[in-house]
């Protein structure tokens, strides 16, 4: 029975102890079965770990018959740029934990266009590595002859970023932009001046990644901004692909609300497609009622970037994005990407002539409450199968309608966790709501 290891953004564990150089090595030899001699591109994050895992992987597909580029330090949206942008790459594997603590690490796959693997391919890929793991797997290192091509292939990036930003007026706007020392440490502060803006660097690389700083934890960012007088922060997670915007007085402007202020702008500057937006079951009700106000419609999908990726493309492109920070913008990449985003943020910022925070409070939002339960590792679907729990859950839906409201309970992707959200214009009732389907999912886990 093949044990399944790819969760919403990718294979994720501790480093050295749920994920090992066995399991990364396991991966080339599944990628080399899908695709024969193939060239595979692989990045990763500033991690401890991952140049280990890095060397296994690609010592597997060498020694299996494919070509590995070994890019070095990069953020996943620039390594996705690059895979699609290479005729000669079958796929790109990034090799980071994204926003997770540093002691976790992980194995991002990117097809041949730069996105995600689709589920059927993760499945196929699980069960390869389950043969692999059980045989007679060796890790081996790589020759390294492909590593010397590395730079020239971060340069293409960094000229991608620097194009957009050309496009960009914000010589008025000042930016501290926060790495959170993370892939995105190399190419933060040059993408940014790019722009015109003047920036200050911040969390670029000289400490530990993700450790009180970046796009998960934007307080350190926020004082900065104070401090320097800025207008605007920017903040990263470890691998880039996430972008959150601190106001002057040093406030995280809401994923949700950011969103709507793209696909205001957008609208406003009639670019293609940009009568709807996608976004996730996460997404305020309340930004929804706004843009379908302005004449955009907010198409829904679940959890995860991947959805909203497909969802784009079934639609012939667009705009869309998450709460927690992932922006789509299908005509400049493949996935989402922090430093793309957060150029596309400073020419909204400049055009609007408005300071973000002033932006950010025409955006209504409906009280929301977002909380989690640890659950034991690989417990989490029975939990969500519970008869009291499913009971809970309708009572609290039942409750919440009544004033418009609405329930989500669901697992976490990417963390041993039960995630519940609750919202509604009657913040009294979302928080008894919420506190009790805790309340039930805890007991619920103590009983196990």
């Amino acid at each position: 029975m093949t044990t399944v290891r790819f969760g919403t953004d990718g294979i994720r564990g501790i480093a050295g102890e749920t994920l090992t150089v066995e399991i990364a090595a396991a991966l080339g030899v599944a990628l080399m079965q899908q695709h024969p001699a193939a060239l595979v591109l692989i990045g990763r994050d500033t991690r401890p770990s991952g140049p280990a895992l890095a060397s296994a992987l690609a010592g597997a597909i060498e020694a299996h018959g494919g070509t590995v580029i070994d890019v070095g330090v990069i953020p996943t949206p620039g390594l996705a740029l690059l895979v699609a942008g290479e005729p000669r790459a079958a796929c790109g594997v990034v090799v980071t934990a994204s926003h997770n603590p540093v002691e976790y690490n992980g194995l991002k796959v990117l097809a041949r266009d730069g996105r995600k693997i689709p589920d059927a391919e993760e499945r196929a890929l699980e069960t390869a590595m389950d043969d692999a793991l059980a045989g007679s797997l060796q890790v081996v290192a790589p020759s390294g002859a492909h590593t010397s091509e590395a730079q020239a292939y971060r340069d293409r990036y960094s000229r991608t970023l620097a194009e957009l930003a050309r496009t960009v007026s914000a010589s008025a706007l000042s930016v501290v932009v926060d790495a959170a020392h993370g892939a995105a440490s190399p190419f933060a502060a040059a993408a940014l001046a790019a722009t015109g803006a003047k920036v200050v660097p911040f969390a670029m690389g000289e400490g530990v990644i993700n450790d009180g700083v970046g796009a998960t934890d934007p307080t350190a960012l926020g004082e900065q901004v104070r401090a320097h007088g800025a207008d605007l922060g920017i903040a990263l997670d470890g691998d880039a692909d996430r972008c959150v915007v601190v106001d002057a007085d040093g406030r995280a402007i809401d994923g949700d609300v950011l969103i709507a202020l793209i696909a205001l702008d957008r609208k406003g500057r009639g670019v293609a497609g940009s009568e709807r937006a996608v976004a996730t079951v996460l997404t305020n009700s309340g930004v929804e009622r706004h843009l379908a106000a302005h004449g955009i419609t907010l198409e829904r999908t679940p959890v995860g970037d991947r959805h909203i990726a497909e969802r784009l493309a079934a639609g012939q492109g667009g705009f869309g994005g998450e709460k927690s920070g992932h922006l789509l913008f299908t005509e400049l990449s493949p996935t989402g990407d922090g430093l793309l985003s957060a150029i596309t943020v400073l020419g909204l910022v400049s055009r609007a002539g408005a300071p973000v925070g002033e932006l950010a409070s025409a955006v209504p939002l409906d009280p929301q409450l977002q909380r989690t339960v640890p659950v034991p590792p690989g417990a989490g679907a029975g939990l969500l199968e519970e008869p009291d729990l499913q009971s809970a859950i309708r009572q609290a839906e039942k409750s919440l309608a009544q004033t418009g409201g609405r329930v989500l309970v669901r697992l976490s992707g990417t963390e041993p966790l039960l995630r519940v959200m609750g919202e509604g214009p009657d913040e009294k009732a979302v928080k008894a709501a919420v506190e009790h389907l805790l309340e039930v999912a805890a007991s619920l886990v103590r009983g196990r």
